[in-house]
């Protein structure tokens, strides 16, 4: 059948203040992020670690975070899969970023680890062997 033809994917999450969001995620989750020129308003950032992308886009009111839509569920808005959660565990730590909950063992073999970003989504890194 050939390679596969699906490359990547990311989440596009809508926030409120597009710095504040931008500059949590490359410094409390040590992504990168593109230099935007603030002084011009921009509307679109990406924040990238390793392959993991998230696609920040200004939007004029708060979302709705999944587990907020799902009472008595935790939905997560984004999941990334990770090959060694000790290390992100360890690098949440040194950045100060608080641990929405985790580390735990889900029924379905993950071990997770959760964060809450500044527009109240809940970010998961996941290992799944």
């Amino acid at each position: 059948m050939g390679a596969a033809n699906f490359i990547a994917t990311a989440a596009v999450l809508v926030v409120t203040d597009l710095k504040r969001s931008t500059d949590w995620y490359t410094n409390q989750l040590d992504f990168t992020a593109a230099k935007l020129d603030w002084d011009e308003q921009p509307n679109f950032s990406l924040v990238e670690r390793e392959g993991a992308a998230i696609m920040l886009k200004l939007g004029p009111e708060k979302a709705i975070a999944n587990r907020h839509r799902t009472p008595g569920d935790v939905i997560c808005d984004v999941f990334i899969w990770v090959r060694d959660l000790k290390k992100v565990e360890l690098s949440l730590k040194v950045a100060g970023t608080p641990i929405f909950a985790g580390p735990m063992q889900r029924a379905y073999g993950c071990t997770e680890v959760m964060v809450v970003d500044p527009d109240d989504y809940l970010i998961c890194f996941g290992y799944c062997p």
